[in-house]
């Protein structure tokens, strides 16, 4: 086993290796590791080990027909075209004797095949049909007692610092999981949580197949995977954290991104190293064990790792205790957040270092590593800081129950011994001893100022993803019958996958106390599309209006609509008037975002900001002076959003236009003064110049005119048939294709369906008798309001970049009132013992009453790399005194301490004070929700919360009903 010497990096083609060890070499897990690095294994990103034919983690698999799945997911897929986003929806726990013939019965299993490369292309195939059910996130060990080599429960690794140091138990990072697969059940593209080394042993069943990306490469990936879903990536910068991206093989090698597959048979290894992107499925019925682990390079990394932004539960392990112990001479830099690197992603991780040393040779002394993983208190997966800590203790004398699992119709309660029952719970109880009788969400109750009184003597621990996103787990489905699944299917709400936890009676906080953390399975649970496919045109019928009617305005008559005023000369029904157009291209070119292409995403006019100056009113400047102003700026719209298919071949990012900090030059044409991206417009540098002509001008096609629309003006270009198209039309009418992406060019406009052909606008029907051009619809539900692009573009029709298959989102006017009417009855105060409606632990909702009111002022800042924080306190601003001298001046930079011990540079945006309602049940039972969870008696309740709505007569009702509780028992491994 002797490293090969050679001047240049071993693998250089970042090819996944396979390893076969002797047992002698197989013993030492970590010696081995150090040699597989060596030969370059971790520049694949995943490698293969086939343990020595003597080994055997188990005698056999015969004893755990029994073992209960607390919480099997159903993964429900959406996309296209290679591009897809995975949706995760709870069933009802199951053994794996049931789960097996599940997974081996008719519906599930996997077709007939003739080799792996036949089965792979029948996966992507049939990846939206038929939802498999995933066994996955079974806290525990199958490994047979006194099994040494490679035993996932004791690798012995340097993350062992954070259970021995901390206290802090991670279910799935420092602990053992068990995955239980069918046919097509998928891990979606990811990265391990903080970058870490993960290990992956099949134990037994059919294969499951990887596929890997070169850590050198993954920023690679992640950008590609920006362009796709826009919408993902601006809400959360680390949105493959979620565990919901699918990227298949042909779209990585259309896009040039390097890749290899391998496939894991039964009783063989796969090793994923840090930073490596990866993602696979199972062939069939197996079974699979997996923790997380860490050397010495890893350390680097997990200073480095972008993290989810967008949820407070998902792992994040402070680095300040890797650093301190074993880069010591870079610890104080470190602190001050000087100590800058580069990450070298071929560099393999050392032998050893006289830190890592010291530390194993203390770890012998003291060694005692536990049998078995018994249950200990669950907590959030966001580690709590000291100041999390000492907040919380204000609820005094608390004592730890039995946590609820969010399933619908079963509670979880602890009975002596290791076993857990599931006790049919399906109505609330009226009765006076339920151990849930004060249950409060302790997450929470964390860092918040009491305003109301709290009469509370038990409290117990939930996860806080189920206190964080309490809308996300609204509609988590428990099917009796695992084929109702399609029933379902649009109308999904979010949801949270909990896992069925079983806490020690242990006091609230102290300072060493041991804190086991679930690592979720994916984040978050979100609903799936609720929209109409996107080449599907929504019936229309008279009465979809949005604007009362008008007569006929022709061009001389004074415009009454504030947003139809600009256009009245613009109208392609009147005389073409170029300096019109001129003028108010000018006009455009002053209002952000400054490019007449991005203006689809920001309007000019705003409906509800009647005061603004409409830029027909401006003051027109000059092509001169225009041109005189010219800057670059970032685009608003994705590059996606102009290649939109596959079938399109140039290899994205397809725009060399946009310069390397995302940034392109605003230009301006010297004729017409319709202002516009380079990148936007597809114009290359050497063809700028301060007399640069748009292709309208250039061909001095005076009267052009969009085919796809009734409005003239703006950024136009030529389509296949001759006629001339404006960009954001082609842009988000689905069926419109740019021939050359590169350039905007070659606009093909013949898949335009005839049902979308005879549409009419809602928004200047009422002004232009006949129909023409193509009208794009509101993406709300089967909302079939309809308007062409640049009238929905003038009125201020709401409209986003979406993620893949689709392009834009719209929103027409009366589903965003709908929105502004639920955000202002938010705003109506809520007293303590006034009766609410709210949602119940068994998913139902109920009328309770407010016991308690809560709040916490927040400070909100924008971190340097683009990330933000809405929830940051005032004391971890360290470069003020904010507690004595209040809030920075808007815009300042400061200086923010994270939970990780690093400080951040930062841009302080404003201020937020969050409320938290604390109300009781009928049965006694207390849950803490926010303000937008909460519904008044006097609020229209939504369709879904009256489907679920159980009022007392019905409540009286059940409760004559219930029979006999049903027991499930839990098995512990």
């Amino acid at each position: 086993m002797s490293a090969v010497v050679s001047d240049s990096p071993p693998n250089p083609s970042c090819k996944i290796m396979t390893f076969r060890p002797s047992m002698d070499e197989f013993r030492e897990f970590n010696k081995y590791l150090v040699y597989m690095e060596s030969q370059g294994a971790h520049r694949a990103g995943v490698a293969k080990v086939i343990p020595p034919k003597e080994w055997k983690p188990r005698k056999h698999y015969d004893d755990i027909e029994d073992l209960v799945i607390p919480a099997p997911i159903q993964q429900m897929v959406t996309g296209q075209s290679g591009l897809f986003t995975q949706y995760n929806i709870q069933k009802k726990p199951m053994t794996v004797k049931e789960f097996k013939q599940l997974a081996n019965s008719t519906k599930y299993c996997a077709p007939r095949y003739v080799d792996y490369e036949d089965l792979e292309r029948k996966y992507w195939r049939n990846l939206t049909f038929v939802a498999p059910i995933y066994g996955a996130d079974i806290n525990g060990s199958i490994y047979d007692e006194g099994i040494e080599e490679w035993n996932i429960a004791h690798l012995n690794t340097i993350l062992d610092v954070v259970e021995e140091e901390c206290g802090i138990s991670i279910e799935g990072v420092n602990t053992p999981y068990l995955y239980f697969g069918m046919w097509k059940t998928t891990f979606a593209w990811h990265t391990e949580d903080m970058d870490l080394y993960s290990i992956n042993y099949l134990h037994f069943g059919e294969p499951k197949s990887w596929y890997a990306v070169p850590p050198e490469h993954g920023k690679r990936l992640e950008r590609l995977a920006q362009g796709f879903f826009p919408s993902s990536s601006h809400g959360c910068d680390a949105f493959l954290r979620h565990k919901m991206t699918l990227i298949s093989p042909s779209i990585l090698k259309k896009y040039g991104i390097p890749f290899d597959k391998v496939t894991q048979e039964a009783g063989e290894f796969m090793i994923t190293f840090p930073y490596g992107y990866h993602a696979g499925f199972n062939h069939g019925f197996n079974c699979a064990e997996s923790t997380n682990f860490a050397t010495f390079r890893w350390i680097d990394y997990g200073k480095a790792a972008k993290l989810c932004t967008c949820r407070r539960d998902m792992v994040k392990i402070s680095m300040d205790v890797f650093v301190r112990k074993f880069q010591p001479d870079r610890y104080q830099l470190w602190k001050q957040g000087k100590d800058i690197y580069t990450i070298d992603h071929i560099k393999p991780t050392p032998q050893s270092t006289p830190e890592v040393n010291t530390w194993l040779q203390r770890r012998k002394k003291i060694k005692n590593f536990p049998k078995s993983f018994p249950h200990t208190k669950s907590r959030s997966k966001k580690l709590k800081t000291p100041e999390d800590k000492r907040v919380s203790a204000m609820v005094v004398g608390a004592e730890i129950t039995g946590t609820e699992a969010a399933t619908d119709g079963f509670k979880v309660s602890e009975e002596p011994g290791e076993k857990v029952r599931l006790v049919n719970a399906e109505v609330p109880s009226g009765g006076k001893d339920d151990s849930s009788r004060m249950q409060l969400n302790q997450h929470l109750l964390d860092h918040v100022k009491v305003a109301g009184e709290i009469r509370t003597d038990y409290v117990s621990h939930e996860s806080s993803s189920e206190a964080e996103n309490p809308d996300e787990e609204e509609n988590v489905f428990i099917e009796d019958d695992v084929s109702k699944l399609e029933s379902y299917g649009s109308t999904l709400e979010h949801g949270e996958v909990p896992v069925v936890k079983n806490d020690e009676k242990d006091g609230m906080e102290t300072s060493i106390e041991r804190v086991k953390i679930s690592k979720s399975w994916r984040h978050p649970l979100n609903k799936p599309p609720t929209r109409s496919p996107m080449t599907l045109v929504k019936q229309q019928t008279t009465s979809d209006e949005e604007l009362p009617e008008t007569t006929l305005i022709e061009e001389k008559v004074q415009e009454t609509e504030l947003w139809a005023r600009p256009l009245v000369y613009l109208w392609q029904t009147g005389v073409p008037n170029f300096n019109a157009e001129k003028e108010y291209n000018a006009a455009c070119a002053k209002k952000e975002p400054h490019c007449a292409i991005c203006t689809l995403l920001m309007p000019y006019y705003r409906p509800d900001n009647h005061d603004e100056e409409s830029p027909a009113f401006r003051e027109a400047n000059s092509a001169e002076t225009l041109m005189a102003e010219n800057k670059k700026t970032k685009p608003l719209i994705p590059e996606m959003c102009f290649i939109y298919s596959e079938e399109n071949t140039e290899n994205y990012p397809s725009n060399a236009f946009i310069e390397e900090d995302g940034t392109s030059l605003l230009i301006c044409c010297a004729k017409c003064c319709v202002r516009v991206h380079a990148s936007c417009y597809g114009v290359p540098s050497h063809e700028i110049h301060n007399e640069w002509l748009c292709s309208r001008c250039r061909k001095e096609a005076w009267t052009a005119e969009c085919c796809l629309c009734n409005l003239r003006g703006g950024a136009l270009k030529q389509t296949t048939d001759n006629k001339w198209a404006h960009v954001i039309c082609a842009v988000a009418i689905p069926e419109v294709r740019f021939g050359n992406v590169t350039g905007r060019t070659a606009i093909d406009t013949s898949r335009i369906p005839l049902q979308r052909l005879k549409l009419k606008c809602v928004l200047c029907r009422q002004r232009i008798k006949k129909i023409s051009g193509a009208c794009i619809q509101c993406s709300y539900g089967r909302c079939p309001a309809s308007f062409h692009v640049t009238c929905a573009h003038a009125a201020g029709v709401l409209m986003e970049p979406d993620d893949w298959p689709y392009v834009v989102y719209i929103t027409c006017f009366r589903h965003k009132i709908n929105q502004n009417v639920r955000a202002k009855a938010c705003e109506k105060g809520i007293r303590v013992g006034q009766t609410v409606i709210t949602k119940h632990r068994n998913t139902r909702y109920y009328s309770c009453r407010v016991i308690r009111v809560t709040s916490q002022l927040f400070y909100e800042v924008v971190f340097d790399d683009g990330s933000f924080s809405l929830d940051t306190f005032p004391e971890d601003i360290v470069s003020r005194d904010c507690l004595r001298l209040g809030p920075p001046a808007e815009g300042e930079v400061v200086q923010v301490k994270w939970p990780d011990g690093k400080l951040y540079g930062a841009k302080y945006v404003g201020t937020n004070t969050t409320y938290m309602y604390q109300v009781e049940f009928e049965d006694g039972s207390q849950i803490v929700m926010k303000r937008e969870e909460i519904y008044t008696l006097d609020e229209e309740l939504p369709k879904r919360v009256k489907a679920r709505f159980v009022s007392i007569c019905s409540y009286c009702q059940n409760m004559n009903h219930i029979s006999k509780s049903h027991h499930i028992t839990l098995v512990n491994i």
